[in-house]
């Protein structure tokens, strides 16, 4: 079940620290292991906890245009800012340019807040062409796009018009993105590090490349010991291990093994960024 005093805690936590904002019910958020009630609760709570001047990005990662609009026009009258949708995947195959195109647009067309496209292969097995990027940028109510594909998000950049934001989604790329025009990042390490990756994104911003490929680089190897090796329940648990409330994943994802906690635990001492007795 949901810790909901920890997801509370948690947000508070946030909210006095130095990020910009949330995206709520992501792929860390365990989107697609939520019931729709839960979703409305956990959006709710981070609605109640967070600091007034931070924004809130929604995600929505469902199967049709109906089960979209049916979200989104639960929640936009809330005080959020954004929905970020995933394409549908399940008939991958059948995701041709057309069909994204429809469906990006009649959600777009039925919203109330703006939309950002969500590009990330990795989950969905579906990569949004740049072609189809540019058309749907000329859109009034598609605002940019998050891209956590591993490679390419310079073309976005470079073919999108100045207006249509281009965000990070993966700290691996996002000081070099930084560099190349990207407006800021959506990152799994913020959960755990929220000031440390807010520092990285001011390098870049700065074009500090002396000071920001080194904490690049340190990020960025740290993360593949952590969300790159154990994925969720990784992110998680170095959420524990600096004081916050991670859990456990929902089954069928497994937590951490006690051996793996402590290689974690290791990781994070040898990058001098676990400090005290952290549990």
């Amino acid at each position: 079940s949901i810790d909901w005093d920890g997801l509370k805690n948690n947000v508070s936590f946030y909210a006095k620290s130095k990020a910009r904002g949330f995206l709520v019910l992501g792929s860390n958020g365990e989107n697609k292991s939520l019931d729709e009630d839960e979703k409305l609760k956990i959006l709710e709570t981070v609605l109640q906890c967070k600091a007034p001047h931070q924004k809130v990005i929604v995600a929505c990662f469902v199967e049709t245009t109906r089960q979209a609009l049916r979200f989104i026009n639960k929640v936009e009258s809330m005080e959020i800012d954004y929905f970020n949708l995933l394409p549908p995947f399940y008939f991958r195959s059948r995701m041709t340019d057309e069909v994204l195109a429809g469906y990006f647009t009649e959600c777009a067309d039925g919203s109330l807040k703006p939309i950002l496209l969500y590009n990330a292969p990795k989950f969905s097995g579906v990569t949004l062409s740049l072609e189809l990027v540019v058309k749907l940028s000329g859109h009034r109510n598609i605002a940019g796009i998050k891209d956590s594909a591993s490679s390419g998000i310079e073309k976005f950049i470079e073919a999108v018009p100045d207006d249509f934001v281009v965000i990070a989604g993966s700290i691996n790329f996002m000081f070099p993105a930084l560099l190349s025009g990207v407006v800021g990042g959506v990152i799994s390490m913020a959960n755990y590090f929220p000031d440390l990756t807010q520092e990285l994104y001011l390098l870049g911003k700065e074009k500090n490349i002396g000071e920001g490929e080194k904490l690049h680089l340190r990020l960025s190897n740290l993360n593949k010991k952590i969300s790159g090796a154990y994925g969720v329940a990784g992110v998680k648990a170095a959420m524990d291990l600096m004081g916050l409330v991670g859990g456990l994943p929902r089954k069928p994802l497994l937590g951490l093994k006690e051996e793996q906690k402590e290689k974690l635990r290791k990781d994070l001492k040898e990058a001098g960024l676990l400090k005290g007795d952290n549990k």
